[in-house]
């Protein structure tokens, strides 16, 4: 639930199932933020923490149902950023995550010397820490002149992607919910009150310079065909018809 709702947000979100492969993997990809479970098989997330600060400045945080006083003490003591205790709402988590990156140095998850994997344990599947990465920054593909403008949900996505920004920023800057946002760019536009719908639309595309004109035009009628030759012919020789018998009526 947590990857579906992270990747929704605009992160790309790999996920482990223990302690020692979340390890290796960090080893490998070094991201820019860790949420961490405490209760885990084999080795404990405390621990889990303690490892990666020792080699690594990357921001963590800590999701755990242990939330008693010296348990937030042990896991912010161990290298921990932040800790939230379960349950808890998205936009609480969506709002830590950006605050932890907004604080954090653009090189925060580099290594800072390199960091052996841990040996292999076999493991049972439970709850997974999730490691996260930022969304890649690339620009739109162009495509081809049309004389049909492109989807506007995907343009728009498109466009917040090549910010780099979140779903969770955009909400900020544009003051409309990051859920109508998401809705809009899938252009699941039920999804939206009909009534911020419309206010919903113009500043997003305010914001991303889109004009919405091209989308709000109805579309052109079909021009008239003009009459088949012989219907026309047809109809002229019926017409003569009509006149001749009216003419010979009144003569």
């Amino acid at each position: 639930m947590l990857a579906y709702q992270l990747s929704g947000a605009g992160y790309e979100v790999l996920t482990e199932q223990d302690g020692y492969k979340a390890l290796s993997r960090f080893a490998l990809v070094a991201p820019d933020l860790v949420l961490l479970d405490v209760m885990m098989p084999n080795i404990n997330g405390w621990d889990v923490c303690r490892q990666i600060r020792s080699a690594s400045n990357v921001p963590i945080i800590m999701l755990t149902a242990k939330q008693g006083d010296s348990d937030v003490i042990t896991g912010l003591t161990s290298g921990a950023d932040d800790y939230i205790g379960k349950p808890f709402s998205m936009g609480q988590l969506l709002a830590r995550v950006e605050a932890v990156l907004r604080r954090s140095t653009p090189h925060s998850g580099e290594l800072r010397r390199p960091m052996v994997a841990p040996p292999a344990f076999a493991t049972s599947a439970q709850r997974a820490p999730a490691v996260i990465l930022p969304p890649p920054i690339a620009p739109p593909e162009e495509s081809p002149p049309t004389t049909e403008p492109p989807r506007l949900g995907p343009h728009l996505a498109a466009l917040r992607q090549s910010r780099g920004m979140s779903l969770h920023q955009a909400e900020r800057v544009c003051a409309v919910r990051w859920e109508f946002l998401q809705a809009i760019e899938t252009e699941q536009f039920n999804f939206v009150p009909r009534a911020e719908l419309r206010q919903a639309l113009n500043s997003y595309a305010t914001f991303l310079g889109v004009d919405l004109r091209p989308y709000l035009q109805p579309r052109r009628k079909a021009a008239r065909q003009p009459l088949p030759f012989s219907v026309a012919i047809s109809a002229l020789l019926l017409i003569a018809v009509l006149l001749a018998a009216v003419s010979w009526y009144v003569l």
